[in-house]
């Protein structure tokens, strides 16, 4: 029943999410000896399976539907940086740069799937 579009926007919020707790861990051990920050990355390998038309349904369960996507997030850890004498490489303001950029991406994607959802239910109800 629900598109490609409605599949996208929940792996989109899912991301985010995901994001937000990585975000939150960061800002948490900001004064952690040796901690390493932690970042998610999705996008590129969301473009590169458009690009390549690599973009496969998935099925946990050979008696469901076809559907969820096959790319997935994945949550990196930087050892490349040093911002501290202690080791750890956390800089709270980009944290909070990118948490505050995460949660605006959330409310568009939230904005989103609500409209997408108003849609369908105008379509069951068959008003316009």
């Amino acid at each position: 029943m629900f598109d490609l579009d409605y599949q996208l926007l929940k792996v989109a919020l899912d991301v985010s999410s995901l994001r937000a707790e990585v975000i939150a861990n960061n800002i948490a051990n900001v004064e952690t000896p040796n901690f390493k920050r932690k970042y998610v990355i999705f996008e590129n390998a969301l473009q590169e399976a458009i690009k390549g038309k690599h973009l496969q349904l998935k099925r946990t369960n050979p008696k469901h539907i076809v559907g969820g996507l096959s790319v997935s997030p994945r949550v990196i850890t930087d050892s490349s940086t040093i911002m501290r004498n202690d080791g750890n490489n956390v800089d709270i303001d980009r944290e909070m740069t990118e948490l505050a950029s995460n949660a605006l991406r959330y409310r568009v994607l939230t904005s989103l799937a609500s409209r997408l959802i108003e849609r369908y239910n105008v379509v069951l109800r068959g008003v316009r």
